[in-house]
């Protein structure tokens, strides 16, 4: 038997009951998830596109940790 239970969206119960303030937190929590989905794909871009740096293990490491952090920070959806 599995689960079938679906979850749709996530709401801040706790954070705050205010619709101003919830508009807000939403706000900030996006442009923290944009900042860091940019970020992080830029860090993959720039060092696919130096082939001098992708030679290097360290560089290597470096944009496989930030395309692995781009992934587990972005929701996904699993059936």
């Amino acid at each position: 038997m599995q689960n079938q239970s679906f979850i749709t969206e996530f709401i801040f119960m706790g954070l705050s009951q205010d619709p101003t303030l919830q508009k807000i937190v939403f706000v900030v929590f996006l442009l923290v998830y944009i900042a860091t989905t940019v970020g992080n794909m830029l860090i993959v871009v720039t060092i696919l596109c130096s082939p001098p740096l992708l030679g290097s293990h360290m560089y290597f490491f470096l944009a496989v940790l930030s395309f692995v952090d781009a992934c587990f920070s972005s929701p996904s959806h699993q059936n």
